[in-house]
């Protein structure tokens, strides 16, 4: 009988048994961590609407709610239109319609018809899940039909304004609907990855695998598959015009730019190099008001 001989295992061995350890350990850590991200990013985000109206802009409005075309109850205010035409304000993604009261009172003060409304599983409207936009174009179509049967309005009158994700649904719903006659994207944000540029340095490359894993990851959460994207259907907009604000700062700023590049005339870009993602508005209020209903005013009164 043989004797049993003890072998001494290395320092090598134990260096790669650690490796994989951490390697393992890791891997387990960022799926969990992109569970909780899509847990957080698909699930309802209600908020109630308080403490600021159209009324403490002195403006009159009436409260409104919709229904989808898939029964997704909207709620929202509409300032009738003094001018016959009317904007449709849509906000961006864990927010609610009180985000874009500041626009809507700069377009209300000349005139405009102003409607703004919390999207699907946003502040005191309907919905089970959030989709980054994508199942919120179905949404405009139930608006639209509201506005197209006011009394105030005429129905080839009418614009849209989206900031962010609203931005996102709005270029999508004005590609899909020539009802919308005039688009402004306040730094729209993407549908998913294929939409950005190419990526110029390592880190870019990593931001969009993170973003390429979000958007399956979201189709896997919700069963939804992912829309056309922005850069698809962004030139079906001509020609009616459109107009996308930009804050003019890294990636944001070249996505934006992709867009503006991708659309077709009529089309107008506007960068704010001082204003962070949602200061837009804020930076340059003035101007903004300028620059945005002189839009309008070419698009829709003309």
């Amino acid at each position: 009988m043989k004797p049993i001989i003890s072998k001494r295992r290395g320092c090598g061995y134990w260096f790669r048994l650690l490796s994989v350890g951490l390697v393992g350990g890791l891997m387990l850590a960022c799926l969990g961590y992109e569970e909780i991200y899509l847990i957080w990013a698909t699930r309802p985000a209600p908020t109630s609407i308080c403490c600021t109206t159209p009324a403490d802009l002195g403006l009159a409005y009436e409260q409104m709610t919709l229904t989808s075309g898939d029964g997704v109850t909207l709620s929202g205010w509409y300032i009738p239109s003094r001018n016959k035409a009317a904007v449709i304000l849509l906000h961006g993604y864990g927010a609610n319609r009180t985000e874009m009261l500041g626009r809507a009172g700069a377009l209300a003060r000349h005139g405009y018809g102003v409607l703004l409304y919390d999207l699907r599983a946003h502040g005191e409207s309907g919905g089970a899940r959030r989709t980054y936009g994508w199942l919120d174009v179905k949404d405009v179509d139930a608006v639209l039909v509201f506005l197209r049967n006011r009394a105030d309005l005429d129905p080839e009158r009418i614009g849209i304004l989206g900031f962010s994700i609203g931005g996102q649904i709005a270029l999508r719903a004005a590609a899909q609907s020539d009802r919308l006659k005039a688009v402004v994207a306040d730094d729209p944000g993407f549908v998913k990855i294929e939409d950005a540029p190419p990526p110029i340095s390592l880190s870019e490359r990593a931001i969009y695998l993170v973003n390429w894993v979000d958007t399956k990851g979201i189709e896997l959460h919700t069963g939804v598959a992912a829309p056309p994207g922005v850069v698809e259907v962004i030139g079906d907009i001509a020609p009616r015009p459109l107009f996308l604000i930009d804050t003019g700062q890294g990636m944001g700023r070249r996505l934006i730019r992709h867009f503006y590049d991708r659309a077709r005339m009529p089309k107008m870009l506007w960068e704010i190099p001082e204003a962070r993602h949602g200061e837009q508005f804020a930076a340059r209020p003035e101007e903004y008001e300028q620059r945005v209903v002189a839009f309008f005013d070419q698009a829709l009164l003309k």
